[in-house]
């Protein structure tokens, strides 16, 4: 290794060892930072309700929504059932709405499911009965 290449070594190491130890405005070697394993302060804590609601359904509660009576066309398109009324489309869930077909004209009960993610176009509509609108 020639004289140059080892000079060049020898600054980048003193270099890199001065980067790596820190100095406080005194010009003495700062102490290292705490630990992960002893906080420096107190956590937040997280209380949860004595009791969890009573909800033993597999359906969602719906008890904030009132009951819905819409009547319209059906339109099916792959896994989804809507509803075609004059004021909304609704995507019927539920039993009842696999039954219907594409193209019949019927009156459906049901509670509005908002928060039901369905990947069809319209307001999810939790039916509980549907008949032949007449």
């Amino acid at each position: 290794m020639s004289m140059k290449a080892r000079l060049g070594l020898l600054l980048a190491v003193l270099v890199l060892s001065g980067c790596a130890a820190k100095t406080d405005e005194s010009g003495q070697t700062a102490a290292p930072p705490p630990s992960a394993s002893t906080p420096s302060r107190a956590e937040p804590s997280i209380s949860l309700p004595a009791k969890l609601p009573k909800n033993t359904k597999s359906e969602p509660m719906t008890d904030a929504f009132q009951q819905v009576v819409a009547k319209g066309k059906i339109r099916v398109s792959g896994t989804c059932v809507e509803l075609i009324t004059d004021q909304l489309n609704w995507v019927l869930i539920g039993p009842a709405a696999v039954q219907l077909r594409d193209g019949q004209q019927v009156t459906a009960t049901g509670v509005p499911d908002p928060n039901r993610e369905t990947g069809c176009t319209g307001s999810p509509l939790l039916v509980s009965s549907v008949a032949p609108a007449g």
